[in-house]
């Protein structure tokens, strides 16, 4: 039990550290955007990117070590994608070949993993 407590500890320290990361990051595109070169701001903006992902999967660890189901692992995965998708369409434009090939892929893992899920909720693995 300890070592579960530990664990989760550790686990929100890295959530703490993350979301710092990302507020730091976010204001400083924020206070600096009259500055710096598109692509540096695109990198940072992919780290954003790449730092939400890891909030979310460490959101979800910690959650999902409290006994959440498969099924809401789901739910959470394709409202991600969800949302990801309509980022996407609104921001099409606007993004680099490089940043949307990434969120492409980034799509197409959420989606990989729903499918893998749902099969296994089906299956009876739950």
């Amino acid at each position: 039990m300890e070592q579960n407590n530990e664990k989760k500890e550790k686990q929100v320290e890295n959530l703490v550290n993350l979301v710092e990361k990302h507020t730091r990051t976010e204001r400083h595109l924020e206070q600096y955007s009259n500055i710096g070169s598109r692509e540096s701001k695109e990198k940072a903006r992919d780290k954003q990117d790449i730092r939400e992902e890891e909030m979310d999967k460490l959101k979800n660890k910690i959650v999902s070590d409290n006994n959440a189901s498969k099924m809401e692992q789901v739910q959470n995965l394709a409202n991600n994608y969800k949302g990801a998708q309509i980022y996407m369409e609104e921001n099409y434009e606007k993004m680099s070949e490089d940043r949307l090939k990434n969120m492409e892929s980034r799509q197409q893992h959420r989606k990989d993993q729903i499918e893998n899920l749902s099969e296994n909720i089906y299956d009876g693995e739950d």
